[in-house]
Protein backbone atom coordinates (compact mmCIF):
# COMPACT_ATOMS: atom_id res chain seq x y z
CA UNK A 1 0.00 0.00 0.00
CA UNK A 2 1.43 3.45 -1.39
CA UNK A 3 0.85 6.83 0.80
CA UNK A 4 -2.46 7.21 -1.13
CA UNK A 5 -4.08 4.50 -0.46
CA UNK A 6 -3.52 4.78 3.07
CA UNK A 7 -4.80 8.25 2.98
CA UNK A 8 -7.60 7.35 1.12
CA UNK A 9 -8.54 4.37 3.56
CA UNK A 10 -8.88 6.80 6.31
CA UNK A 11 -12.83 6.96 7.10
CA UNK A 12 -13.96 10.50 6.67
CA UNK A 13 -15.16 10.73 10.75
CA UNK A 14 -11.36 10.14 11.23
CA UNK A 15 -9.91 12.05 9.04
CA UNK A 16 -11.72 15.58 10.49
CA UNK A 17 -11.02 14.50 14.46
CA UNK A 18 -8.22 16.26 16.17
CA UNK A 19 -8.02 13.32 19.01
CA UNK A 20 -7.58 10.50 15.94
CA UNK A 21 -5.53 12.59 13.60
CA UNK A 22 -1.75 12.58 15.58
CA UNK A 23 -1.76 8.65 15.29
CA UNK A 24 -2.90 8.39 11.60
CA UNK A 25 -0.57 11.40 10.49
CA UNK A 26 2.49 9.12 12.59
CA UNK A 27 1.59 6.29 10.14
CA UNK A 28 1.23 8.12 7.31
CA UNK A 29 4.85 9.97 8.02
CA UNK A 30 6.46 6.90 7.70
CA UNK A 31 5.15 5.86 3.83
CA UNK A 32 7.21 6.65 1.12
CA UNK A 33 10.96 7.56 3.60
CA UNK A 34 13.70 6.89 1.12
CA UNK A 35 15.39 3.43 1.59
CA UNK A 36 18.73 5.13 2.25
CA UNK A 37 18.18 6.93 4.93
CA UNK A 38 19.96 5.36 7.93
CA UNK A 39 17.88 5.07 11.31
CA UNK A 40 21.35 6.01 13.61
CA UNK A 41 21.43 9.00 11.16
CA UNK A 42 17.60 10.16 12.01
CA UNK A 43 18.13 9.05 15.77
CA UNK A 44 21.17 11.58 15.72
CA UNK A 45 19.25 14.73 14.33
CA UNK A 46 16.23 14.04 16.22
CA UNK A 47 18.29 14.14 19.12
CA UNK A 48 20.23 16.85 18.42
CA UNK A 49 17.44 18.72 17.05
CA UNK A 50 15.77 18.60 20.18
CA UNK A 51 12.97 16.25 18.22
CA UNK A 52 10.94 13.21 19.84
CA UNK A 53 10.79 11.94 16.02
CA UNK A 54 12.58 11.96 12.91
CA UNK A 55 11.77 10.17 9.96
CA UNK A 56 13.27 11.75 7.08
CA UNK A 57 9.91 12.24 5.40
CA UNK A 58 10.32 13.99 1.94
CA UNK A 59 8.94 17.19 1.58
CA UNK A 60 6.48 16.08 -1.62
CA UNK A 61 5.01 13.35 0.56
CA UNK A 62 4.39 15.85 3.68
CA UNK A 63 2.87 18.42 1.03
CA UNK A 64 0.51 15.49 0.27
CA UNK A 65 -0.63 14.60 3.54
CA UNK A 66 -0.84 18.31 4.17
CA UNK A 67 -3.34 18.62 0.95
CA UNK A 68 -5.11 15.52 1.71
CA UNK A 69 -5.81 17.32 5.37
CA UNK A 70 -7.31 20.17 3.86
CA UNK A 71 -9.52 18.95 1.52
CA UNK A 72 -10.95 16.33 4.64
CA UNK A 73 -11.40 19.70 6.64
CA UNK A 74 -12.19 22.08 3.87
CA UNK A 75 -15.60 22.88 5.59
CA UNK A 76 -14.10 22.50 9.13
CA UNK A 77 -10.93 24.64 9.14
CA UNK A 78 -10.71 24.86 12.94
CA UNK A 79 -10.14 21.04 13.13
CA UNK A 80 -6.64 22.02 11.67
CA UNK A 81 -5.92 24.99 13.74
CA UNK A 82 -7.11 23.14 16.41
CA UNK A 83 -4.57 20.35 15.36
CA UNK A 84 -1.11 22.59 15.54
CA UNK A 85 -1.35 22.60 19.64
CA UNK A 86 -1.21 18.34 19.88
CA UNK A 87 1.48 18.07 17.00
CA UNK A 88 3.63 20.75 18.18
CA UNK A 89 3.39 18.95 21.49
CA UNK A 90 4.20 15.59 20.53
CA UNK A 91 7.01 17.66 18.30
CA UNK A 92 8.72 15.11 16.21
CA UNK A 93 10.48 16.71 13.03
CA UNK A 94 7.88 15.99 10.57
CA UNK A 95 4.67 17.26 13.22
CA UNK A 96 6.62 20.79 12.86
CA UNK A 97 6.90 20.38 9.33
CA UNK A 98 3.44 19.45 9.52
CA UNK A 99 2.28 22.65 11.79
CA UNK A 100 4.13 24.85 8.94
CA UNK A 101 2.20 23.94 6.08
CA UNK A 102 -1.10 24.14 8.19
CA UNK A 103 0.15 26.87 9.86
CA UNK A 104 0.47 28.50 5.75
CA UNK A 105 -2.47 26.94 4.69
CA UNK A 106 -5.23 27.27 7.20
CA UNK A 107 -8.18 29.78 6.09
CA UNK A 108 -7.36 31.85 8.87
CA UNK A 109 -10.07 34.07 7.66
CA UNK A 110 -13.37 31.70 8.64
CA UNK A 111 -11.44 30.34 11.55
CA UNK A 112 -10.77 33.41 13.30
CA UNK A 113 -6.89 32.89 13.69
CA UNK A 114 -3.86 34.22 13.56
CA UNK A 115 -0.57 32.02 12.17
CA UNK A 116 1.69 33.92 14.14
CA UNK A 117 -0.42 33.57 17.23
CA UNK A 118 -0.77 30.06 16.67
CA UNK A 119 2.73 29.50 16.31
CA UNK A 120 3.59 31.64 19.44
CA UNK A 121 1.05 29.89 21.73
CA UNK A 122 2.58 26.41 20.70
CA UNK A 123 5.75 27.20 21.49
CA UNK A 124 7.63 25.13 24.32
CA UNK A 125 10.11 26.61 26.41
CA UNK A 126 13.23 25.50 24.07
CA UNK A 127 12.84 24.67 20.70
CA UNK A 128 15.17 23.97 17.53
CA UNK A 129 15.79 26.80 15.54
CA UNK A 130 15.47 24.98 12.37
CA UNK A 131 12.01 24.07 13.09
CA UNK A 132 11.28 27.69 13.92
CA UNK A 133 12.88 29.33 10.66
CA UNK A 134 10.93 26.52 9.03
CA UNK A 135 7.55 27.84 10.06
CA UNK A 136 8.45 31.11 9.55
CA UNK A 137 9.33 30.62 5.66
CA UNK A 138 6.46 29.14 5.22
CA UNK A 139 4.05 31.20 6.05
CA UNK A 140 5.62 34.22 4.26
CA UNK A 141 6.18 31.91 1.26
CA UNK A 142 2.08 31.78 1.76
CA UNK A 143 1.84 35.31 1.08
CA UNK A 144 0.79 36.37 4.35
CA UNK A 145 2.23 39.20 5.64
CA UNK A 146 4.72 39.49 8.76
CA UNK A 147 4.02 39.81 12.36
CA UNK A 148 3.07 43.81 12.74
CA UNK A 149 6.08 45.86 14.40
CA UNK A 150 4.27 45.76 17.84
CA UNK A 151 4.23 42.16 17.58
CA UNK A 152 7.75 42.17 16.72
CA UNK A 153 8.70 44.43 19.55
CA UNK A 154 6.43 42.37 22.03
CA UNK A 155 8.19 38.80 21.30
CA UNK A 156 12.05 40.80 21.22
CA UNK A 157 11.45 41.74 25.22
CA UNK A 158 9.89 38.60 26.22
CA UNK A 159 11.59 35.62 27.37
CA UNK A 160 12.06 32.07 25.98
CA UNK A 161 12.64 31.57 22.79
CA UNK A 162 10.36 34.46 21.79
CA UNK A 163 12.99 37.04 21.07
CA UNK A 164 14.70 34.21 18.33
CA UNK A 165 11.02 33.57 17.03
CA UNK A 166 11.12 37.47 16.32
CA UNK A 167 14.71 37.88 15.18
CA UNK A 168 13.65 34.92 12.23
CA UNK A 169 10.59 36.58 11.04
CA UNK A 170 12.45 39.98 10.67
CA UNK A 171 15.30 38.24 8.83
CA UNK A 172 12.75 36.02 6.72
CA UNK A 173 10.95 39.48 6.44
CA UNK A 174 13.35 41.16 4.80
CA UNK A 175 13.20 39.02 1.81
CA UNK A 176 9.73 40.32 1.28
CA UNK A 177 11.28 43.97 1.29
CA UNK A 178 10.45 44.82 5.01
CA UNK A 179 13.45 46.46 6.60
CA UNK A 180 14.12 45.76 10.65
CA UNK A 181 13.58 49.16 12.32
CA UNK A 182 16.18 51.40 14.31
CA UNK A 183 14.31 50.42 17.70
CA UNK A 184 14.50 46.31 16.30
CA UNK A 185 18.17 46.78 15.39
CA UNK A 186 18.92 48.41 18.46
CA UNK A 187 17.58 45.47 20.77
CA UNK A 188 19.08 42.89 18.84
CA UNK A 189 22.44 44.01 18.98
CA UNK A 190 21.68 44.10 22.69
CA UNK A 191 20.65 40.72 22.58
CA UNK A 192 24.06 38.61 23.28
CA UNK A 193 21.09 35.45 24.58
CA UNK A 194 20.28 35.13 21.00
CA UNK A 195 23.54 33.91 19.74
CA UNK A 196 23.14 30.65 21.55
CA UNK A 197 23.40 28.95 18.14
CA UNK A 198 25.48 29.04 15.26
CA UNK A 199 22.32 29.80 13.02
CA UNK A 200 21.23 32.81 15.03
CA UNK A 201 24.68 34.46 15.19
CA UNK A 202 24.85 34.26 11.17
CA UNK A 203 21.04 35.58 11.00
CA UNK A 204 21.41 38.27 13.65
CA UNK A 205 24.85 39.04 12.09
CA UNK A 206 23.42 39.08 8.82
CA UNK A 207 20.53 41.25 9.94
CA UNK A 208 22.38 43.96 11.98
CA UNK A 209 25.17 44.12 8.55
CA UNK A 210 22.24 46.44 6.72
CA UNK A 211 22.33 49.04 9.78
Amino acid sequence: MDLDDFLGNIPTRKSRSVRALPAILREAYTYNVPALIMKSSTDRLSRDGGYSFFLGTPDDAMRRIASWLITRNSDAPENLAALIRPLWSRHGREDIAMCALLLANIDHARTGTNPWKLLADSLMPHEPVEGLLLCVEEILRSGRQPPSENQMNEWLHSNGVLPTLALLCIHASMIKGRMPTEEECETLREMDELDSSELTRRIRTRVLEID
